[in-house]
């Protein structure tokens, strides 16, 4: 038994409600206009006002800006209505214009509360971070055209083995680089949407992601074994992680003789797993180790390409289970354990 003093609910209430973090009214619709009852500390420095001066101020002329009063009076009908509220606006506080996300919760009639989170920052690190992307991309493509182009160049025109062998290494770098552009590209694309998941089936997807591979690396074994379909939990995104997997075994196998089995099966009621087996080099320890997330990224560790971290981040999203392993034979398995979709009849 502990010896802290008991507190009924409405003390309890009131701690919280004053040493939350985020910026929190209590207000009440007066005529339609929402009317302060109380504020915590957070709310009035981040508003600029003490607190005992708001009790009886119209909230939308305290923090709305002019140009958002139409929204925040669809918001107070919301409200009215007995409806909450979600949303990320634009508010006026002691340091000028800022975005929060506001959540709005109806008591009873008329009666509510609002609470601001300050996302200004992280919604400006998003803008800055993809005009970089974009930026980045755009100009590695174009920097990589000129130097494929100018090692075709140098190709054409060497009377060496040597330069040849010079130029055709800068053409696979280039390529490489190209090839890097795009999966960050994936990365952001697939990083950008909200999972929804249904009922997938992987069968399909692995059939026709194994015929493409076969095209592309004419020289590579690659082989199958799946049921007829099988579904598991998953998005669209589900033809990135396969594609990566059997992209990745395939594109660096320096096998004498390369093979690549991709096979898809039943776990149990609930789990399904996907396993992608290369006889290539291995992928590094540190590698591995840091995508899995069994050691921090540094500037030392942090992987050699996007395809893998695609796939951790996939996996992720859909709460399944990634694991790689490197035996001492050689060669590489990823196991991927995904959520069974049963469709009932």
């Amino acid at each position: 038994m502990n010896n802290y003093p008991r507190t009924d609910g409405t003390n309890r209430f009131e701690r919280l409600f004053n040493e939350l973090n985020e910026a929190v009214v209590e207000f009440e619709l007066v005529d339609s206009d929402p009317v302060i009852i109380q504020a915590n500390a957070t709310f009035a420095e981040t508003f600029g006002h003490g607190t005992d001066s708001l009790s009886g101020v119209s909230l939308n002329d305290l923090i709305v800006p002019t140009d958002r009063r139409e929204e925040a009076e669809q918001f107070d009908q919301q409200t009215a209505a007995g409806e909450t509220n979600a949303a990320v606006v634009e508010r006026v506080t002691a340091d000028g214009r800022r975005q929060f996300v506001y959540r709005s919760v109806p008591i009873e009639d008329g009666h509510g509360f609002a609470i601001y989170t300050d996302v200004t920052a992280e919604l400006r690190r998003e803008r800055h971070l993809d005009v970089l992307q974009r930026v980045l991309r755009h100009n590695l493509r174009n920097d990589v055209n000129v130097i494929a182009g100018q090692a075709e160049k140098i190709s054409e025109a060497a009377d060496s083995d040597e330069i040849q062998a010079a130029a055709a290494s800068i053409t696979e770098t280039a390529q490489g680089l190209a090839r890097l552009s795009e999966e960050a590209k994936t990365v952001d694309r697939v990083l950008g949407e909200s999972p929804t998941l249904e009922p997938i089936d992987i069968t399909g997807i692995v059939d026709r992601t194994v015929t493409a591979c076969g095209e592309e690396f004419p020289n590579t074994t690659i082989t199958t074994d799946c049921p007829t379909a099988l579904l598991v939990a998953a998005d669209a995104s589900l033809r990135v992680l396969v594609e990566s997997l059997v992209d990745n075994a395939a594109r660096h196998n320096t096998a004498a003789d390369p093979t690549v089995t991709v096979t898809a099966a039943v776990v149990d009621d609930a789990t399904a797993e996907l396993i992608v087996t290369d006889n290539g080099p291995g992928i590094p320890a540190t590698e591995r180790d840091v995508v899995t997330g069994n050691q921090d990224i540094t500037p030392l560790h942090h992987g050699s390409g996007l395809g893998l971290w695609l796939v951790r981040w996939i996996t992720d999203r859909y709460g399944a289970e990634l694991t790689i392993e490197t035996p001492a034979s050689g060669g590489t398995t990823v196991c991927v354990e995904f959520d069974r979709a049963l469709i009932s009849a």
